[in-house]
């Protein structure tokens, strides 16, 4: 995977939406040691539909909501953790091209 230099804000979140895509993704997530699974992906379209849907980055129990919804009833919060245990809705927006969520530390 070719490496580019990415315009990042302070925490490593894309400053401009628009060159995001699945390489800029998987460059993004490999910075954070993740490789990104078919799981990751639905976690990302997830966020990036909510995102564009209502101005922000959702909160966890609003993303859980969703991807109950659109993918699994069991999905939960361990599950996402699993995923990304270092803060699941800050690395699957970090990896979506969106802003850091301003409920996240």
């Amino acid at each position: 995977m070719e490496v580019i230099n990415l315009p990042t804000d302070q925490y490593g979140h894309l400053t401009d939406r628009k060159i995001w895509n699945r390489s800029v993704a998987k460059q993004l997530a490999a910075g954070d040691q993740i490789e990104l699974t078919s799981a990751h992906w639905s976690l990302i379209q997830a966020v990036q539909q909510i995102f564009d849907e209502t101005g922000d980055t959702p909160p966890m129990r609003l993303l859980i909501k969703v991807l109950r919804e659109k993918i699994d009833e069991s999905i939960d919060s361990r599950y996402l953790y699993r995923l990304y245990p270092d803060g699941p809705v800050r690395l699957a927006s970090k990896h979506a091209g969106l802003p850091k969520p301003k409920h996240c530390m």
